[in-house]
């Protein structure tokens, strides 16, 4: 019986190994890693086919093309994703998902994006996107690339976030407000930074360590689970961030404007946790853990944010 089973495990082996030599890329390594690149479409010329009927009214010279990125199709049991095509219709935000032959569009109205999402883990890279779709329906996207190209997304995400400036144009005084981290997580003292748009005020902002806790005890030696990863939260005038260890290499931020947060609040949990809970439209929760310790600033913070929303409302 094992033999057999020996005798077909090697048998398939064979065919996959025969499958790829066969059927392999044959593209040299730096080619196949440009196949993963977004792209730039500039004009309806280098539109795929498969999506030029919705540029049809940029089809005719001397139209200003709106701003357009094309994301690659990855193939794969791991994260397999279709070829996707984002682009900025002066208050809208499209997205294109290829369907075979065809493609199904989403539409989300800049006012109405709940929030965006930013993932990096070394190369790896996404951008998802949650709101309310014209269609009134709650949708989300995602759209995977290379992280070389990362900058091509910026003034999407800059769009996506209603920014008044660019990312460069930063106060100093902002970015200062990040510099005790350094000691804590230099780490973390970055991305806080380079999450901030230009004309941007921070008002609050608090660093979560990992928070473990422990699961057994062996021959002396005690060993731990993670509750939650190490994180941070930042209120600034117009927006929360949230960022958040991914793995030991990858790190996500998620923006949330302020007038499409429905409530903030927070609430005690078992072993002495505080959950930070952001409801958004589309019965949407996202809930990040606090250590005890840090009941009063993240109180703080929810003062700082009903002050915010008092004098808008």
């Amino acid at each position: 019986m094992l033999s057999k089973l020996q005798n077909r495990m090697q048998f398939n082996w064979r065919q996959i190994h025969d499958s790829f030599v066969t059927n392999g890329p044959k593209l040299d390594a730096t080619e196949q890693t440009k196949l993963s690149w977004a792209k730039l479409i500039e004009s309806y010329a280098t539109v795929p086919a498969v999506f030029k009927d919705f540029f049809e009214p940029f089809k005719e010279d001397g139209l200003d093309f709106p701003y357009t990125i094309l994301t690659p199709s990855y193939e794969g049991f791991v994260h397999p994703t279709t070829e996707r095509l984002i682009c900025n219709f002066v208050d809208d935000i499209d997205v294109l998902e290829r369907k075979g032959g065809s493609y199904e569009a989403y539409c989300y109205s800049l006012e109405k994006i709940s929030y965006v999402g930013v993932r990096t883990v070394l190369l790896d890279a996404y951008i998802k996107i949650c709101g309310m779709t014209k269609e009134g329906k709650a949708g989300s996207s995602t759209l995977r690339f290379n992280a070389v190209t990362d900058t091509l997304f910026e003034p999407l995400l800059a769009s996506m976030r209603q920014a008044d400036g660019e990312y460069q144009d930063v106060a100093r005084s902002e970015l200062e407000k990040f510099e005790s981290w350094s000691q804590v997580n230099y780490k973390f003292m970055m991305c806080a930074r380079r999450s901030l748009l230009g004309g941007e005020k921070v008002l609050q902002a608090y660093l979560q360590s990992q928070i473990r806790l422990p699961r057994f005890t062996f021959l002396g030696r005690t060993f731990y689970r993670t509750l939650s990863p190490t994180h941070a939260i930042i209120l600034t005038d117009r927006e929360i961030v949230s960022i958040r260890e991914d793995s030991w290499y990858g790190v996500i931020w998620e923006y949330f404007p302020l007038h499409n947060i429905v409530t903030l609040s927070a609430s005690e949990r078992a072993n002495d946790v505080l959950a930070l809970c952001i409801q958004l439209p589309g019965n949407i929760q996202l809930e990040y853990l606090f250590e005890a310790s840090a009941k009063s600033d993240i109180h703080e913070l929810l003062e700082s944010y009903r002050g915010l929303t008092a004098e808008s409302q």
